[in-house]
């Protein structure tokens, strides 16, 4: 009789073998073959499910998301509707657990890869969904040009995930929350007519 797969959970494994690379060698040592040995298995044991390295790289981003969309869900289940804004820009500048290793991998996925690859469609949704988050929840919040919030709150925490990168020591999560934090106020209480 076969042995019983968990799909979900293989799937999982395979991710977090594929970001234990990224983080020891970044993008380029993510291979069937390496993913294989970090799991303790065979090359087979990966192909039968993605068969290819897009799709370890794209799975690896499905499990990271997924991961992010359920941190960010508990971090703003408890915030009142009006302070959900800040709750969720707070959250996405900050830096903990793999945050760092996942958006090296965003960030060497963005630059290297295809613009019409799976991994790539899957950030670029992810990114159009977390600007929709931001801007009702800058409409919750009352903005008074809650488009205008979301779009600078958007680019400004895409660039903090480029600076974080670039200079962890520099843009430690101390010197950065207190300037969302006061981003966030000033562009709530703007007039959208200056």
């Amino acid at each position: 009789m076969p042995m019983e797969i968990d799909l979900t959970q293989r799937l999982a494994m395979i991710a977090e073998a594929t970001l234990d690379l990224v983080a020891t060698g970044g993008i380029d040592a993510v291979s069937i073959r390496a993913v294989a040995k970090r799991i303790g298995g065979s090359t087979t044991l990966v192909t039968n499910y993605l068969p290819t390295r897009e799709e370890l790289l794209r799975n690896a981003v499905e499990h990271a998301l997924a991961a992010w969309d359920a941190e960010t869900e508990g971090v703003i289940e408890g915030a009142a509707e009006d302070e959900r804004l800040a709750v969720m820009a707070r959250w996405a500048s900050s830096t903990t657990g793999d945050d760092a290793v996942l958006r090296r991998l965003f960030m060497e996925i963005l630059g290297r890869s295809e613009p019409e690859s799976d991994a790539v469609a899957l950030l670029r949704k992810d990114a159009r969904r977390a600007h929709e988050g931001l801007s009702a929840a800058a409409e919750a919040a009352g903005a008074a040009d809650a488009a205008f919030t979301a779009d600078i709150l958007h680019l400004v925490l895409r660039g903090f995930y480029l600076s974080s990168l670039e200079d962890p020591q520099g843009w430690p999560g101390d010197r950065v929350g207190p300037l969302i934090d006061r981003l966030v106020r000033v562009l709530i209480a703007a007039d959208p007519e200056t």
